[in-house]
């Protein structure tokens, strides 16, 4: 009989709504079923199949999730303020307090101590996806539980470079929510920056309104036609997850670029995707992205807020053709390597054994 997991946060989107796909396929191989709890519907649920998923926030239907499941961990991720809910109805197994992201290290940092009257009475022990400034909060302020950190499961066998129709101008990608932490205004002035000396540049977004910060979309809008971007911007929303390879691929053939100029990252799936599918990548050294983009041998770093140090680095990607190969080459080879699911299946049910759970 399979032992089951259920994962729990708000809603099916971004970065988690791909991280609780790929590990419930990378869970499956070591015998583990993942079921997972939305307390609402979002744009990732057009994602799902074959998965067992149950969008609810009464108390009383999670109750009925929990006694029919028979589970013998919960991971709630993020949602500090949910944890205790599933003690008060009854769950007595592990529950695992999952980080992903909470912002630049001030703001986690704040975040999560002051989380812990929330967490620390429930919570047996707290897992984050190797980023450092999430290590050294965890060990201020939570020394008491144990802490697991390795990396997300990523599938290259399923999620990778396609070949795609030759697309005739240079694209500036980006992937993110339209709120600070992602820093889309930086995006548009190197983007901006860029276009000065790349005259047919397109400029490629790829977001989700759902998610977008209050007053963010207008704001942007009127960004654009500041910088006069109009005539390059292509906007995409609620992309389904198997046409990004595609997409990716395009960016990557067009001899363009994916710009990632977030502030602070737990774990970005974005990096790990666009590496797998030849797509090469600018940086802002934002912590999380450290595991997967490597300065100079998977990726190219630019310091937060130098909008021309970073328009630098895509022309370098741009022009240098050797560079470019050397980059993708080491990036495919390094997803495959460190991301693997079965790396992370292995090290999921070490962790279960840890703690406890019979049967792993």
């Amino acid at each position: 009989m399979a032992i089951k997991v259920l994962f729990v946060f708000i809603l099916p989107s971004g970065g988690v709504d791909t991280l609780n796909r790929m590990r419930h396929k990378a869970l499956a191989r070591k015998g583990i079923e993942a079921h997972f709890l939305y307390f609402q519907s979002g744009s990732g649920a057009q994602n799902y199949a074959d998965t067992t998923v149950f969008y609810a926030e009464d108390p009383e239907a999670i109750r009925s999730i929990l006694n029919a499941g028979g589970y013998a961990a919960v991971v709630v991720l993020s949602f500090f303020g949910q944890v205790r809910l599933f003690r008060e109805l009854g769950f007595a197994g592990p529950i695992l307090f999952e980080i992903q992201g909470f912002g630049p290290m001030p703001q986690a940092r704040e975040t999560l101590l002051s989380a812990k009257p929330f967490l620390a009475p429930y919570v047996n022990a707290y897992l984050y996806p190797m980023t450092p400034h999430l290590r050294d909060i965890l060990r201020e302020g939570y020394p008491e539980a144990p802490h697991f950190a390795f990396n997300n499961p990523f599938d290259a066998d399923t999620f990778h470079y396609q070949h795609m129709a030759p697309y005739p101008r240079p694209i500036a990608g980006w992937i993110g929510r339209l709120e600070p932490n992602k820093n889309w205004k930086d995006f548009l002035r190197i983007a901006a920056r860029t276009a000065e000396d790349c005259p047919d540049l397109e400029v490629w977004m790829l977001s989700d309104p759902w998610l977008a910060m209050p007053g963010e979309q207008e704001e942007m809008r009127g960004m654009v036609a500041s910088l006069g971007l109009e005539r390059r911007l292509r906007e995409f929303h609620h992309v389904p997850h198997h046409q990004m390879p595609n997409i990716l691929s395009i960016i990557g053939d067009s001899g363009g670029v994916l710009c990632i100029t977030s502030l602070s990252e737990g774990a970005c799936y974005a990096a790990v995707e666009a590496l797998s599918c030849h797509c090469p990548v600018v940086t802002s050294d934002s912590d999380g992205v450290r595991t997967s983009l490597i300065d100079e041998q998977t990726a190219l770093y630019y310091e937060h807020g130098d909008v021309g140090g970073a328009a630098a680095q895509v022309a370098r990607l741009m022009n240098d053709k050797d560079l470019r190969s050397r980059l993708i080459a080491r990036g495919e080879e390094h997803v495959r390597q460190n991301f693997h699911p079965d790396l992370y299946a292995a090290n999921f049910v070490q962790m279960l054994q840890s703690l406890g759970v019979p049967g792993c």
